[in-house]
């Protein structure tokens, strides 16, 4: 037991070197704990303590939950997202479609399936933080983009729910698949609400404690997750969901918000740090590797600026959102590394979806960095973009 705390001691201050590393080139500080993580996992170093495993566990799971207090569902609604919807469903349409015809080539219709949908999923915190730290709030439309990264979560969420049904269903009719599907999420729906309603009543009409929240909270994702878990949903849409629910309490309580990312950013960065410590880079087949990222970063592209583009008819907007939207981040590392530890996936393809998302947040801060040359270059060789039957400037 003794070992096992001193390798925890020296993942929390390799972390803290980390971050500091980070802030130093002004990069996401969750890259630089995957990237040593890699490192570690190629040495050999970490790889079999128990500890930061259930850490890292539970860090997939807080990283869902994460990511629905901070965009959830309810606020979604409420703000109106008509046109971000559409935008959002003609770019994971495109994209998701697009790569698993290019995965299907030479996989199996499931693996091509799950491979598709991870990475078709663009890191909304990576994303929002890049933008912010390159000081390029002003040139792009962060609120659309994260409208459109949430609306794309929930999808992704939605969709590998039902791959991993379908996956983990094989024999059954496919019609039985679908049933099956639809009743559980119908059963959760009641549940959720039923649970959601109480709850909030109950907490809103009493005083508590701002650090006994943070147990509720906790209390109230393992709550949703087992119940997903026991309805054969995958436990990300039970975290999301759970999320949603809790981010309500901020209106009261202000300062529960700092406290659930406090909270979360340490199993969260453990979990980013234990995915690379399962990747071996000695093991990664890089040619596949060099021919999926280009792949993978076109397609994205094209699938933004389509989405985009058919809901506000702007190239200027649908140009800065496609390059804004390329990196891959945590969803993929967690739908990938859920299918590999349910055997769906093998053991390989996680390093491979590690490096590529490291090397697309790379290749976004360096896009970002150009962006604008980038637009005005093309502004001046194609002042005039055919749509239809009609030219349009990109302005």
């Amino acid at each position: 037991m003794a070992s096992e705390f001193l390798a925890l001691a020296v993942t929390a201050f390799s972390l803290g070197l980390a971050s500091i590393i980070a802030l130093k080139f002004r990069i996401p500080p969750l890259i630089v704990f995957l990237l040593m993580g890699m490192i570690a996992g190629t040495y050999g170093f970490l790889q079999s303590n128990t500890i930061i495993t259930f850490i890292g566990n539970l860090g997939s799971v807080l990283l869902l939950f994460a990511i629905g207090t901070e965009f959830s569902i309810y606020k979604l609604f409420k703000s109106g997202f008509f046109k971000e919807a559409k935008t959002a469903l003609v770019e994971v349409g495109v994209t998701f479609f697009l790569l698993y015809l290019f995965f299907s080539l030479w996989l199996s219709i499931s693996v091509a399936l799950i491979l598709a949908l991870a990475f078709s999923i663009t890191s909304t915190g990576i994303s929002l933080k890049l933008l912010q730290e390159l000081n390029m709030s002003k040139k792009f439309d962060i609120p659309l983009i994260i409208k459109i990264s949430v609306i794309e979560d929930l999808l992704a969420v939605l969709m590998f729910t039902f791959i991993s049904s379908y996956s983990l269903s094989q024999g059954q009719p496919f019609n039985q698949v679908v049933e099956s599907f639809i009743l559980s999420i119908i059963l959760f729906v009641m549940a959720y609400y039923a649970f959601y309603v109480f709850l909030n009543k109950f907490l809103f009409r009493y005083e508590i404690k701002e650090e006994d929240l943070l147990m509720l909270a906790l209390g109230v994702l393992l709550l949703l997750v087992s119940i997903a878990g026991a309805l054969n949903l995958s436990t990300s849409f039970g975290a999301y969901i759970s999320g949603s629910i809790v981010s309500i309490w901020k209106d009261r309580w202000k300062s529960i918000d700092a406290d659930l990312k406090k909270f979360s950013y340490i199993f969260i960065s453990i979990f980013f740090l234990s995915i690379g410590l399962q990747v071996s880079l000695l093991n990664v087949d890089f040619l596949m590797l060099l021919i999926i990222l280009p792949v993978v970063l076109v397609v994205k592209f094209a699938g933004v600026f389509a989405g985009t583009q058919v809901s506000y008819w702007s190239s200027r907007l649908s140009f800065f959102n496609s390059i804004g939207m390329l990196s891959r981040g945590e969803l993929t590392l967690v739908l990938v590394s859920a299918a590999v530890t349910s055997g769906l996936l093998p053991q390989g393809y996680l390093g491979l979806a590690a490096l590529v998302v490291f090397l697309t947040v790379v290749a976004t801060f360096i896009m970002l960095t150009r962006s604008v040359d980038m637009y005005t270059a093309i502004r001046i060789r194609f002042p005039k973009v055919r749509i239809g039957h009609q030219a349009r400037r990109w302005h």
